[in-house]
């Protein structure tokens, strides 16, 4: 590992881009694998004081979308005739109210770009309606402009989950400038924005892949997240294939080095060896899923609160509770 680079993350210092790239670049099994791995754990363990963090999704719809992501179950070109399904206000409400009687600390809801954002306005109040005042509410949608980001915090949404996908424009039917709009409304707004590097395959670059970690540096992003790609069967990605669980090992480390999130750093698909690499949240998932192609991903793929919990012990981390 070059010397300079090893000084300034032992000094707590955020590293730059073309930094990010050069230790994106350290063969896989190489001792500098470790010495990375080791660094990023030792960041997350101390800054995170040995406490890991579940987080709940919830997936309110299953409908052609027509942003038409080339990696998603739900994207028009993809659904070949499966049936769609909008799940009801009470249904999504009661489901929030058990969540909120479990370990996890903040609550997830997603949708189709396709979902009525007004519609989805009055779940996010029936579902903040059930929640404990101090349990935060993200809101996983499609792009919007700074005065539906107003309208998100007066519903009583807390957060946003928004990137730039990795070749966005070219493997999605988003602009990348709408994209960045999003998440600027989302911090003039006074939200807090939830960042990833997503969703990551092998054919991406060093390049790419450094781009999206730095970003955060421009945005007060206290979760930052990296998450490979799922094959998708039926989606036209999915013969590109999957990374390594020792390549997202050495992605996850790299970016929890770059961003240094102040509040937990995420890995997905959930792994244990990312828990000894830099992650300490977790999500579990229910109801539509974009790697799933089940109704409610707790049939198919979907991880549960349980599975979050203890694979977060195994790894020596314990959970944190509100």
């Amino acid at each position: 590992m070059d010397h300079s680079i090893k000084a300034r993350i032992e000094a707590g210092e955020k590293l730059s881009r073309e930094e990010a790239v050069q230790l994106l670049e350290t063969p896989v099994g190489s001792r500098e694998y470790y010495e990375l791995l080791y660094l990023a754990n030792q960041y997350s363990r101390k800054a995170f004081e040995e406490k890991g963090l579940i987080f709940a999704q919830m997936g309110l719809d299953m409908q052609p979308c027509g942003v038409n992501c080339k990696f998603c179950s739900m994207a028009k070109d993809s659904m070949c005739g499966k049936e769609s399904f909008i799940r009801s206000l009470e249904e999504v409400a009661e489901e929030a109210k058990a969540l909120a009687d479990t370990d996890i600390q903040d609550l997830f809801l997603m949708t189709t770009a396709q979902f009525s954002q007004e519609l989805f306005l009055e779940y996010g109040k029936a579902v903040r309606a059930v929640l404990p005042p101090d349990m935060r509410l993200v809101a996983n949608i499609a792009d919007f402009d700074a005065e539906y980001a107003q309208k998100l915090k007066e519903a009583g949404f807390t957060g946003v989950y928004h990137i730039c996908r990795l070749r966005e424009g070219i493997d999605t039917g988003a602009k990348l400038e709408d994209r960045v709009r999003t998440m600027n409304a989302v911090k003039n707004a006074g939200l807090e924005l939830y960042y990833c590097v997503e969703p990551i395959g092998p054919e991406h670059t060093n390049e790419e892949l450094a781009d999206e970690m730095v970003r955060v540096h421009d945005y007060p992003v206290g979760v930052m997240a990296v998450m490979k790609r799922t094959a998708v069967p039926g989606t036209p990605l999915a013969e590109k294939g999957e990374i390594s669980a020792a390549r997202l090992a050495l992605i996850c480390a790299v970016a929890t080095l770059t961003a240094r999130p102040p509040r937990a750093m995420c890995v997905h698909e959930p792994g244990e060896l990312c828990l000894m690499t830099g992650a300490n949240q977790l999500y579990a998932e229910l109801g539509s899923n974009p790697r799933d192609t089940e109704k409610d991903t707790r049939d198919g793929r979907g991880f549960s609160i349980d599975d979050a919990r203890n694979m977060l012990k195994k790894m020596q981390w314990g959970v944190k509770s509100r």
